[in-house]
């Protein structure tokens, strides 16, 4: 039996506009939700649309063998590419995915309408989200295509609960309300169309399901990119999507809005040094891993395995002090010892994290004095990283 999506449908409220879609399959029926928020008007100008819904099925029906079938008009470009290359890329990265149909009508060109004038990108407050704002405040030659004037924060499976979710989305909201940015975003409950595979691999697919459910109230969308090119072209394919984002997102565009990719030309640590460079965005930072917010009043934990590393630059290059209000800085110094061997054995063992490696060779070669000698000698122990950052220009811009 193939995936039915069908009765596609808007209901609206004084708050939100949420998009509905009926979904019968072999597992019976079910109500697919995404609900919408926006700051600005225009969702409900535009007639519902299945492109959402087919993306964030994809996966669920290549794992399951089951076609889809669509009962009202997609984007014919999305359609085009979701049937066949799509569907390869994925394959790639998990062979266990086998090639489905999809059936489906097709908008015509004059269905198409004029997007809004806005330049959307997912905003989280970590460090590839918070790169992209710092080149469009400060980068001249950015074009205008780039330039960011709308955030989106989306609630598709990335947090382990709503308390989380409703934190971070305040610190968005308040960050949009502080540098004049509108504000959309969109949450579905995703994870059973994913069983089986984790938040990384299949982070990509959630994430443009998730916008096109917002579509078109913007033209453009930029991916903060977190994984640098040159080690994703080297590892791809893998089962970390991201690294795909390169071939899928142009693959995913439809007549009225684009997705690129933004920053994968630059390494995290570069990323971590262009952030530090800015004063007024070291206090919006926010890229703590932990599942909890509930033992600290700090945004971020200071020494989990994406605060610690970022904090070890930020105290090489002299910025520590200034992150005291939103990173727990008594938790770092206290925690110390045992989030450098976290630190190391996430460097060299199987995981073999890269941006840990970055953060080495920039400690080894550009910190020395910092470090006791036993740190010293487990720096040098570590490899060298896959990508060369290049970090002479960025450090004259912090001191």
């Amino acid at each position: 039996m193939p995936i039915r999506i069908e009765k596609i449908r808007t209901n609206c409220t004084d708050q939100r506009s949420d998009l509905l879609a009926t979904i019968r399959s072999s597992d019976g029926e079910d109500q697919v939700v995404f609900h919408r928020h926006s700051s600005v008007d225009g969702l409900d100008a535009f007639p519902p649309r299945p492109d959402a819904f087919v993306v964030l099925l994809l996966m669920h029906a290549m794992k399951t063998r089951q076609d889809i079938w669509v009962d009202s008009p997609m984007d014919p470009n999305l359609l085009f590419h979701l049937r066949r290359e799509i569907q390869v890329v994925l394959k790639l990265c998990f062979p266990e995915l086998e090639l489905v149909k999809i059936e489906a009508p097709t908008r015509t060109l004059s269905d198409a309408v004029v997007p809004k004038e806005y330049v959307a990108t997912g905003f989280s407050g970590g460090v590839d989200s918070m790169q992209l704002i710092h080149r469009k405040l400060h980068d001249e030659s950015l074009p205008s295509d780039y330039v960011v004037n709308m955030l989106m924060h989306h609630n598709v499976g990335s947090v382990a609960n709503l308390e989380q979710y409703l934190v971070n989305y305040r610190h968005t909201a308040q960050f949009a309300a502080d540098f004049d940015l509108a504000i959309a975003g969109a949450s579905c409950e995703t994870g059973r169309f994913f069983d089986g595979y984790s938040f990384l691999e299949t982070h990509t697919l959630r994430t443009v399901a998730a916008t096109l459910s917002l579509s078109p109230i913007y033209k453009r969308y930029l991916f903060a990119s977190g994984t640098d090119l040159k080690v994703g072209l080297r590892i791809f394919p893998t089962r970390v999507i991201d690294a795909g984002n390169p071939f899928l997102l142009p693959l995913l565009e439809t007549l009225e809005c684009q997705f690129l990719q933004f920053g994968a030309e630059c390494t995290r640590l570069e990323k971590m040094l262009e952030i530090l460079g800015n004063q007024k965005l070291l206090p919006h930072v926010n890229l703590c891993a932990r599942v909890s917010h509930d033992n600290s009043i700090f945004l971020n934990c200071a020494r989990c395995f994406k605060c610690f590393p970022f904090l070890l630059i930020a105290e090489a290059v002299g910025r520590l002090e200034d992150l005291g209000d939103n990173f727990d800085l008594s938790s770092f110094y206290q925690h110390k010892s045992r989030c450098f061997t976290n630190f190391f054995i996430d460097a060299l063992g199987p995981r073999k994290q890269q941006t840990n490696r970055q953060v080495a060779w920039f400690l080894r070669n550009h910190s020395p004095a910092l470090h006791p000698w036993g740190i010293r000698a487990l720096l040098q122990v570590v490899p060298d990283p896959i990508s060369d950052s290049h970090v002479d220009d960025l450090l004259s811009k912090i001191a």
